[in-house]
């Protein structure tokens, strides 16, 4: 199966048919309105609703293509240094009882 193609927003969302669209809007719990701004206007949105665009983009959007809002960047980078485990740090050790 051949790699999929990554593609801003207003690339994907124009490309699907106009019922698609209108699903694509209910299932991340928005408006088709919402959509087109962030597909026309480049309008901002926050890192969790582009999270679900992500989620639900069947592969085809990260979020490097989407245009997040200044605060929503920050809590990315945030986000990315907190996943990524320190140089030499050492992964953490279950809980033990105390019992033999």
């Amino acid at each position: 199966m051949g790699k999929l193609s990554r593609m801003d927003f207003k690339t994907f969302f124009t490309n699907l048919p106009v019922a698609e669209r209108e699903s694509f809007a209910q299932q991340a719990g928005t408006s088709r309105g919402y959509c087109n701004q962030v597909a026309y206007a480049n309008k901002q949105i926050e890192l969790g609703m582009a999270d679900v665009f992500v989620a639900l983009g069947g592969g085809h959007l990260n979020l490097d293509e989407l245009p997040l809002t200044d605060r929503a960047s920050a809590q990315r980078v945030i986000r990315e240094r907190v996943a990524e485990p320190a140089a030499g740090s050492v992964a953490p050790q279950p809980a033990t009882t105390g019992q033999s």
